[in-house]
């Protein structure tokens, strides 16, 4: 390793007194050398770095090459411009976008006629007042009151009823007994009037209208409560 470093040394040594060398030659010879031949002179060319410049510039060099480090911010010789580093620009990260929410289609609800309140009602069989109560949206009490009865009276069907008029709601709860619009199964004895009472709130002629029945409910058919 002493033997190559010595072996440079003596090389940029010998090429420090050629380089003078050449510079006092160039110093005293004359600006233009004029040809035998034409007559006419060749310009000396102009740009040439000083020989002192080139041997700052190779000793550096070779000093960094020997120790394996490159630095960026070397001088390059004279009349020469570093080429300026490449600006790394930062990479983008896209983000990732979100879907769209997608709105959910209102599904349409089955339109129940709105039947009138009578002023009479004749209780069928399977019917009681509180049926009818919850049906016409009266509170119990005052259908009760109306009509003479108490929590405790019999009724039978073909019993009537005065169904009072401006009557405070239904306050017993919740007026339908089952969840609908739903299909069922009809039972032996079933009638439009008694499934009515056993879902609540709804009206036996609505019944009839939505699966387009006149009277009486075929055993084992699948209606539709509206």
């Amino acid at each position: 390793m002493k033997n190559s470093h010595f072996l440079v040394i003596t090389l940029i040594v010998l090429l420090v007194f050629g380089l003078s060398a050449c510079e006092r030659s160039a110093g005293s010879a004359m600006p233009e050398a004029e040809s035998a031949e034409s007559g006419e002179g060749y310009p000396i060319p102009e740009g040439t770095n000083a020989p002192m410049a080139e041997l700052e510039y190779i000793t550096t060099q070779t000093a960094m090459a020997e120790s394996g480090v490159v630095d960026p911010g070397a001088a390059a010789p004279a009349g020469e411009e570093a080429a300026p580093a490449e600006e790394v620009k930062p990479t983008e990260t896209q983000q990732p976008q979100a879907e769209p929410e997608q709105e959910e289609e209102a599904q349409p609800q089955a339109e129940v006629e709105d039947y009138p309140v009578p002023d009479t009602y004749t209780l069928q069989p399977g019917e009681f007042p509180y049926c009818i109560a919850r049906r016409f949206d009266i509170a119990p009490a005052v259908l009760l009151s109306a009509n003479g009865l108490s929590s405790s009276s019999m009724t039978y069907p073909g019993t009537v009823l005065k169904i009072p008029k401006d009557a405070a709601h239904y306050n017993l709860g919740s007026r339908a007994l089952r969840s609908h619009p739903v299909s069922y199964v009809v039972r032996s004895g079933d009638t439009a009037n008694s499934v009515a009472c056993l879902f609540g709130d709804v009206d036996p002629r609505a019944i009839l209208a939505k699966n387009n029945l006149q009277g009486s409910l075929p055993v084992g058919q699948t209606i539709q409560i509206p």
